[in-house]
């Protein structure tokens, strides 16, 4: 993934980019397997986990008290200090961060996966449409050539009485000499109608590993698990 993202205190800014395509794919089930691509750089500060008991057994609820949102992630991923933030070239500013399998190509860190979670403008599906094609065209573009990026139609959800949409941008890696960043990913995105708005969850990751020899995707059940743990918080 492109995630060359340099850890910074107060935001992480996504390398911006246009997409060269945008298409339309059948509705994804609602919590589809087919799911995300990305990377993000592993923070050398961590915060602690919500001191809440996980669906998930070995996992860490992710708290997000301005999204009114809570989700799961693995017990392996590496939760970012609070005050560390990622910004989508669309202008929504995710925080809460997560990142796993980080590797080092080139003297430059990578990773295979991240998540985030943050308030969107606008209504679920439009702010889930946006934001998964932005943050897959901040992933896979570089600065010469534009990822081809196609996205999915929203899947209606309900968690917990709250109502949205679950959204996939798949994304392909423009042709280039970059050994190190993933050749294929995905983002997909949950949005829910909550007391603050718009509130969203992001996870994204690689789907294939190219020519990076850093740590394999993370499985697709365990990604289904994560977007499948987002839940309204009153």
């Amino acid at each position: 993934m492109r995630g060359r993202m340099a850890v910074a205190t107060g935001a992480l800014v996504l390398v911006a980019g246009a997409f060269a395509v945008v298409g339309v794919l059948s509705p994804a089930g609602p919590d589809s397997g087919d799911l995300p691509s990305a990377t993000s750089v592993a923070s050398t500060r961590t915060r602690e986990a919500a001191p809440e008991v996980p669906v998930n057994q070995g996992w860490r609820v992710v708290l997000d008290p301005r999204a009114r949102l809570s989700y799961e992630v693995p017990g392996d991923w590496v939760l970012a200090e609070d005050d560390q933030s990622l910004e989508s070239s669309s202008g929504v500013r995710l925080g809460r961060l997560a990142d796993y399998g980080t590797y080092l190509c080139q003297g430059a860190e990578y990773g295979r996966a991240f998540s985030g979670s943050g308030v969107a403008a606008g209504p679920p599906e439009r702010a889930a449409s946006e934001l998964a094609a932005a943050i897959a065209a901040d992933q896979y573009s570089d600065a010469s050539q534009t990822a081809r990026v196609t996205v999915s139609r929203a899947t209606p959800v309900v968690r917990d009485g709250a109502r949205g949409v679950l959204v996939r941008a798949d994304a392909e890696a423009a042709e280039s000499g970059d050994q190190c960043v993933g050749s294929r990913g995905t983002v997909t995105v949950v949005a829910l109608a909550t007391p603050a708005g718009t509130g969203v969850v992001v996870v994204a990751t690689d789907t294939e590993a190219g020519r990076a020899r850093g740590p394999e995707p993370v499985a697709q059940a365990d990604l289904k698990k994560i977007t499948d743990s987002v839940r309204p918080r009153r």
